[in-house]
């Protein structure tokens, strides 16, 4: 798995507000992680980093693995010499999505894990092929299940149905020239929005060769009243079906 693109634009590209989005890639393991800090909550940004440079290192997730993610989180904060407000915000937590990505060769499979609504769009010569974990934009006005601080809130983590509910494979044997795309949400909804109105927004993003012109699409497609102000970060992978 090779990455072709990867660029973020933030909720005011002039501003100095922190982007929540972070991602990770390993190219040897053949991994890749995009997550998305949830932008009320404490210090998420940390959090989204952790839990993505975790997934490419060991892309088995449990209630053990984010367990060990929460122990990292805690040992980046000094919360003794936090103020009381920042000690309350803290113990209200941090929460994050993770779209984490793997590529199998010998099975010419993707295994995307999503956990939130950070999407996974497979694409083939243009084409969109799938996504996951929604294909209807309609769903983004859902309230995502999201990794959190507090462990009371992952206890979905382990039930029998957790891959079930958040795992998708992606088969790209039969395909020609297959591209992983991977989004935070309002990138995503609005891909899959234009894409309902018959509108190439795959072959737009894919067609991107710089940072900037990503961010010029976005604040183009924020005026236009097309797409959510978000942080809204892109990475596209490509794949050699001959390994």
């Amino acid at each position: 798995m090779k990455l072709l693109f990867r660029g973020t634009c933030p909720k005011d590209p002039l501003g100095s507000d922190i982007n929540e989005d972070r991602w990770a890639f390993d190219e040897d393991r053949g991994t890749l992680a995009l997550c998305d800090g949830a932008s009320e909550s404490f210090n998420s940004s940390v959090l989204a980093q952790i839990l993505g440079d975790k997934f490419v290192l060991d892309p088995a997730v449990t209630l053990g693995w984010v367990d060990n993610a929460l122990t990292d989180y805690a040992s980046q904060h000094d919360f003794a010499g936090m103020s009381w407000s920042r000690q309350a915000s803290y113990e209200r937590g941090s929460f994050s999505t993770l779209l984490g990505v793997q590529h199998i060769p010998g099975n010419k499979t993707v295994e995307v894990l999503a956990v939130g609504d950070s999407l996974a769009v497979l694409a083939d010569s243009g084409r969109l092929v799938s996504s996951w974990p929604y294909s209807d934009p309609e769903r983004f006005k859902d309230h995502p299940t999201l990794l959190a601080t507090l462990p009371e809130h992952n206890a979905f983590i382990s039930s029998s149905g957790f891959w079930t509910t958040h795992g998708k494979y992606f088969e790209l044997g039969e395909l020609e020239s297959p591209r992983l795309i991977c989004v935070t949400d309002a990138l995503g909804e609005w891909m899959l929005r234009q894409t309902q109105s018959n509108y190439d927004a795959v072959g737009r993003l894919l067609a991107l060769t710089t940072e900037e012109e990503l961010v010029a699409l976005v604040v183009e497609e924020r005026r236009a009243g097309r797409m959510r102000i978000d942080d809204s970060t892109l990475l596209i992978a490509a794949f050699d079906l001959e390994e």
